[in-house]
């Protein structure tokens, strides 16, 4: 893959943890269970984080060996359409950030996948377990809370 190609796919990548930050902001906003509000500031946080980490790759910072070609990730699949409003219920708030997740492990697997290079590879696995680890802790809420 060429540079410009690449450049793009890390911009998508941070774009996609800013609007992370953004849903987890607004949506401990909406819901009234104080630990479930702890939790999505939790995740704006490490969102942060992950943020930053592509920012380093993108910078340069972080070092990368040779890029290898990528097909088309088409990656509008990964977009999410549900939007947070104030009379949203708990558990449609619930559903929307399990999706986020699933979708955010989506592109980081299929980046992995498609990708050789070892430094690329370890950050979009480390990436993925953090999505994976978000869902898990939704999904345990939704689990205890909505389908009790």
């Amino acid at each position: 893959m060429d540079e410009k190609k690449f450049q793009e796919i890390i911009q998508f990548a941070i774009q996609r943890e800013i609007e992370s930050m953004g849903f987890y902001n607004k949506a401990s906003k909406l819901v009234k269970h104080s630990g479930t509000r702890d939790l999505f500031l939790d995740f704006v946080k490490q969102e942060e984080g992950h943020k930053k980490k592509l920012e380093e790759v993108k910078s340069g910072k972080i070092v990368l060996g040779k890029i290898e070609k990528i097909p088309n990730l088409k990656i509008g699949d990964y977009m999410v359409d549900a939007e947070l409003n104030p009379n949203i219920s708990y558990a449609d708030i619930l559903r929307i950030a399990m999706k986020r997740e699933e979708h955010s492990v989506k592109l980081y697997s299929d980046l992995n996948e498609k990708n050789e290079e070892e430094s690329l590879k370890k950050l979009f696995t480390f990436l993925m377990q953090e999505e994976s680890k978000h869902k898990y802790a939704i999904e345990k809420i939704y689990d205890d809370e909505v389908l009790k």
